[in-house]
């Protein structure tokens, strides 16, 4: 698993976390879209082939497009954000391949999830609300928190499928978690009050998470 673009990918993501604790700008234009895309070269030469390798190799192609778009000017915000709607849609595909049935524990995780996203769609969006320049936000916000949910809520079902070994589950319900994180961070400094450090924790958490993720993903198709 380990090569030169993991080597590379988790250098290139260490110089964008200095670039944005030394406020170097004109690095982390360079730093953020390049670790994201070795991390997609990594990923392509090591993990297996399949559906689920192609939905997630699909999912880290949009990730690469909202990196770009959140570089620029807040109007392209929106923009980055329905990139990353593409991204969560494609990793639950990749989760849902090999599921051919739900039981009843998958409906009490769902339901946990769905009262736990009703809380952060509820105060972000009634955040977004008492700023102007925010209330058209409220419905993107409300279909970006389901949509993340739901993936979140599908990597973690693989904790309870034989078709995922322990380790690859491990994996893939951190990084689920650490993106997860990495967005309502984001969404809290940006829609409900300013956040101390919110860019570096959140490009930290989001790239282990796309990392974690990526290996897990890595070891279920190299054991299929």
């Amino acid at each position: 698993m380990i090569n030169l673009w993991l080597i590379l990918a988790l250098g290139c993501m260490a110089a964008d976390w200095a670039a944005l604790w030394k406020a170097h700008a004109s690095i982390n234009y360079l730093t953020k879209p390049l670790a994201l895309l070795l991390l997609m070269v990594w990923f392509w030469s090591t993990a297996g082939p399949g559906w689920v390798t192609f939905c997630f190799l699909l999912g880290f192609f949009f990730s690469l497009i909202g990196d770009a778009f959140l570089l620029l000017p807040h109007g392209y915000f929106k923009y980055g954000l329905g990139a990353f709607l593409c991204t969560h849609i494609s990793y639950m595909a990749g989760f849902m391949i090999g599921v051919e049935n739900l039981p009843l524990w998958f409906w009490v995780l769902a339901g946990l999830t769905g009262g736990w996203a009703t809380i952060v769609i509820i105060r972000l969006v009634g955040g977004a609300r008492q700023n102007p320049h925010h209330r058209r936000m409220a419905l993107p916000i409300t279909f970006y928190a389901g949509a993340i949910s739901l993936m979140l809520l599908f990597a973690a079902w693989t904790m309870f499928r034989p078709d995922w070994s322990k380790d690859a589950a491990i994996l893939v319900v951190c990084g689920a978690l650490l993106f997860y994180f990495s967005d309502l961070y984001l969404a809290y400094d940006r829609f409900v009050q300013p956040l101390q450090h919110a860019r570096l924790m959140v490009r930290i958490s989001y790239h282990l998470g796309q990392l974690a993720l990526a290996a897990g993903v890595v070891l279920y198709s190299r054991s299929g």
